[in-house]
């Protein structure tokens, strides 16, 4: 119950509520329904900050580490029994250091996530009625 209780109190809710969109999307990518580099284009910026690693990688282990350090300091904070002005002062401070913490391990983890997937073979998508290859955009694709 404890651990219900933590991930659901500031600042670890919001780092819940990202942890849980971002098991969807790797749920989506298990299912083949979405690619793990469909976000590089969306943002292009980030795929550059990490070095070339898929923006969802990076995004999702910004997500479980801010998670994690947003948590653990969730349930320090309610054992020693911080209250009133001080637990609010430090909610917030939990809440800027669980972001650069999570900043800083997926900006260190971006050199070998970018190796990791340096080479991955992108599948092209199929065209449903004649089972060729289809790429969104191109002179082939159908209006």
């Amino acid at each position: 119950m404890e651990v219900i209780d933590a991930a659901a109190q500031y600042p670890t809710v919001i780092f819940t509520s990202a942890l849980v969109v971002a098991l969807g999307f790797w749920f989506l990518v298990l299912l083949g329904r979405v690619g793990v580099r469909d976000f590089d284009a969306d943002a292009p910026a980030l795929a550059r900050v990490f070095g070339g690693a898929p923006v969802a990688v990076a995004a999702s282990v910004v997500t479980v580490s801010g998670w994690l350090v947003s948590f653990s300091g969730t349930v320090v904070l309610d054992r020693i029994g911080v209250a009133g002005f001080g637990a609010a002062l430090a909610r917030v401070m939990l809440l800027v250091l669980s972001a650069l913490v999570a900043w800083s391990v997926a900006h260190a983890l971006a050199g070998p996530l970018s190796r990791l997937f340096c080479c991955e073979h992108r599948p092209r998508r199929r065209d449903l009625a004649n089972g060729t290859p289809f790429e969104p955009g191109s002179r082939h694709a159908r209006s």
